[in-house]
């Protein structure tokens, strides 16, 4: 839907065409304790504002980045000790949280689990200026994923809940 969702695409499909043993692991929605996300963004927003509009006609599962990591260190040791043929299993996999929400239901489960009283509005991506178009369903298949390597990341809920407890505490406003 995007220049960059087809370089993307372009750079994967270089990859899996190659002669090289790769896997590659697809995620999305991916959000934690550092950085620039989802999460960081509304917990920031939820302290400087009363009342926020936020898309609830976009699906998808958020992915908690450690969560992410966590089972790609899994997959790489199981390479990297043999217990997993890279020349097997190569190929492209979809790795993501459990589960599937809108933005705006992210957003409202992150204002509940911090006991935030900012009143959340759901609006329309039509609504929302945004510079490129997202999709309004971008929840992965973790099938292929699950099957082949016997791992699946929790539910997005369960993993927002352990992500929060990690947060480093803010300073009072």
């Amino acid at each position: 839907m995007s220049v960059y969702g087809e370089t993307k695409r372009a750079g994967e499909l270089a990859l899996l065409e190659s002669a090289a043993d790769a896997l590659v692991l697809r995620t999305a929605w991916v959000y934690g304790v550092r950085g620039r996300n989802f999460l960081l963004t509304m917990l920031n927003l939820f302290r400087e504002r009363t009342e926020l509009r936020i898309v609830d006609d976009q699906v998808g599962t958020p992915t908690w980045s450690r969560m992410l990591a966590e089972v790609t260190a899994q997959v790489m040791h199981g390479v990297f000790n043999g217990a997993v043929d890279i020349r097997q299993v190569r190929g492209l996999y979809h790795v993501t949280g459990g589960g599937a929400v809108s933005w705006y239901g992210f957003a409202s489960a992150i204002r509940e689990a911090t006991c935030n009283d900012c009143t959340l509005t759901p609006i329309s991506t039509s609504e929302y200026p945004a510079p490129a178009r997202r999709p309004p369903y971008s929840v992965l298949d973790t099938t292929k994923f699950r099957a082949t390597f016997g791992l699946a990341l929790p539910d997005w809920r369960q993993s927002l809940a352990l992500c929060l407890e990690d947060l480093p505490q803010q300073p009072p406003h």
